[in-house]
């Protein structure tokens, strides 16, 4: 498995602040069968910067570590970047980082309270500026949780969406769990990952199980796909609705 999303590098964010701590979080993901974490410190958000050089400095020393404890895990360099006004200039110019560093994925966290005005128009200039957006956990948006609509108009214009695998396994409540399997349901979610801050945090294993094979081997290959930097698979996208959950196992 790929794990696209999780806080894994120490002392940068909300995630691990101690080295003991990643290596904890590298362990558990491995005996789950992840292979590649893409690391995804918040920038931009109020109270975290990462900058870009010195998030490919902190993952190089980590593989190193890594490799040295022969836990077999790599990790690639990325950022959650909160989404603001001048993305498309700064990415143009080199100071934010894509997913894997040199692909065009950009890991998009929405803001909190509400979807401002520009949100469209900026996942817009992006993909004319070549990039394409990947919208981080909506489901836990209240924007998108109050307005589920918008969310199907950023698909259907060509944004991606990653939910997080507690929401799909109840572990961020109730309704985020009805709300993300509805948005399965409804082709409204391209990959799933841990968005792990802790050891204990990483539901990837459990999430992909409680799906449905053929759904559990689409999200798995995209993520893949990602990394490689290649156009990922997707079906048409349907506006929200209550559904039987067809993509579930339980």
């Amino acid at each position: 498995m790929i794990d696209m999303h999780c806080h894994i590098l120490p002392g940068l964010d909300d995630g691990p602040k101690l080295l003991k701590e990643t290596i904890a979080m590298a362990k558990t993901a491995a005996s789950q069968g992840i292979v590649t974490i893409i690391a995804t410190p918040h920038h931009n958000n109020g109270r975290y910067i990462n900058e870009k050089v010195h998030l490919v400095g902190a993952t190089d020393f980590m593989n190193a570590e890594l490799e040295q404890l022969r836990i077999p895990v790599e990790i690639l360099p990325g950022q959650e970047i909160h989404m603001y006004e001048e993305m498309v200039n700064d990415l143009e110019h080199g100071i934010l980082l894509p997913l894997n560093q040199s692909t065009k994925y950009v890991l998009i966290d929405l803001q909190d309270r509400f979807l401002p005005p520009f949100t469209l128009r900026l996942l817009f200039d992006l993909q004319i500026a070549g990039y394409i957006p990947v919208i981080a956990h909506p489901e836990r948006n209240n924007g998108v949780i109050s307005n589920p609509d918008i969310l199907y108009d950023m698909v259907k214009n060509g944004a991606l969406v990653q939910a997080d695998a507690s929401s799909i396994v109840g572990g961020n409540g109730k309704k985020a769990r009805k709300l993300t399997r509805e948005m399965l349901d409804a082709n409204l979610v391209h990959f799933i990952a841990s968005n792990a801050h802790q050891a204990k945090n990483d539901q990837l294993g459990r999430a992909y199980r409680s799906l449905d094979s053929g759904t559990a081997d689409l999200l798995q290959e995209n993520s893949e796909l990602l990394i490689n930097n290649r156009p990922i698979a997707k079906h048409v996208p349907s506006r929200l609705a209550k559904k039987r959950f067809r993509k579930f196992l339980n």
